[in-house]
């Protein structure tokens, strides 16, 4: 379309037009001197901006993923890759808190999350509601995990709660802004009324329970945050700390696609459940039931 066409299908006049095209906020392209707008691009921008559908489209055979680090997660892409060939899933480890913000922007189709309220006590659907609440979102179990301290194997440091967290001998590692994890360490701070400038280590920050395992583990900390099942993996000590719920956050107009819908069911699948029991630490009792739908 050019500019008078386009005028005529959004229904606002050039000069509004023009003025969207230099705030960058059109989609648009300048060809002999003329500007033209492809009605795809110009669909896809209105969606973006009217926040009542995601920008990201359905495709048969790239699966966006966003949010929470897990070593079963990243197992269940193996599967996945292994099963479906023709399906290229991608796994962005953002942290739950971010990814349900990459999944709002558009840029996944479903976000890892394992977020507590510290108020209500509840995993992700506080969260879903205060980011998402404008969106049909469909909210899946993945897993229920331990989350616990990982320390050093024989615990030299005679480390036995959270409240040693605060200890002048301790050194920790955090993971990163808007990790759940990093989430659950602030709750328990705030229980114990530890202050987090007293706690050696509370800005270092890494993004995966495998790299915080293996600081433990090369002796650059004391103590850190993460899943049983990196501490199994590294074969160091686990103090467990609480059961959190680890969901799956989907629009709902993407739900039943067909690689969404491939995805969720390896989560079902006898071979899933068996990794994860060897993995330790993991509950999959409920892989796959719906938690939320709105």
């Amino acid at each position: 379309m050019n500019t008078k066409e386009l005028s005529a299908y959004l229904g606002i006049n050039e000069k509004k037009i023009y003025t969207l095209i230099t705030e960058k906020k059109l989609p648009a392209t300048k060809v002999t001197g003329k500007w033209i707008f492809l009605k795809d691009m110009v669909d896809d921008w209105l969606e973006r901006s009217s926040g009542e559908k995601p920008y990201i489209k359905e495709s048969k055979d790239v699966l966006m993923i966003t949010g929470s680090d897990d070593i079963l997660f990243n197992r269940l892409i193996t599967i996945m890759r292994k099963q479906f060939p023709e399906i290229f899933p991608f796994f962005c480890k953002t942290g739950s808190l971010k990814g349900l913000f990459v999944l709002k922007d558009g840029k996944a189709h479903m976000a890892g999350s394992h977020l507590l309220d510290e108020e209500s006590k509840e995993y992700n659907l506080p969260f879903i509601d205060s980011y998402l609440k404008e969106y049909h979102i469909v909210t899946v179990n993945f897993a229920k995990r331990e989350q616990g301290i990982l320390i050093k194997k024989g615990n030299p440091k005679k480390i036995k709660s959270f409240e040693d967290i605060a200890r002048n001998d301790i050194r920790c590692i955090n993971r990163q802004k808007g990790s759940g994890t990093r989430k659950l360490l602030d709750v328990f701070i705030k229980k114990f009324g530890i202050s987090s400038k007293s706690i050696d280590g509370y800005n270092k920050e890494v993004t995966t329970h495998l790299e915080v395992g293996l600081n433990v583990l090369n002796n650059e900390v004391d103590f850190g945050l993460g899943i049983k099942a990196a501490a199994k993996m590294l074969d160091i000590d686990f103090i467990p700390l609480v059961k959190e719920r680890f969901d799956i956050i989907i629009f709902k107009e993407l739900f039943f696609s067909q690689q969404v819908q491939k995805f969720l069911g390896i989560l079902r699948s006898p071979q899933f459940k068996k990794i994860a029991k060897g993995l330790r630490g993991y509950d999959t009792r409920d892989s796959g039931k719906i938690i939320y739908d709105s």
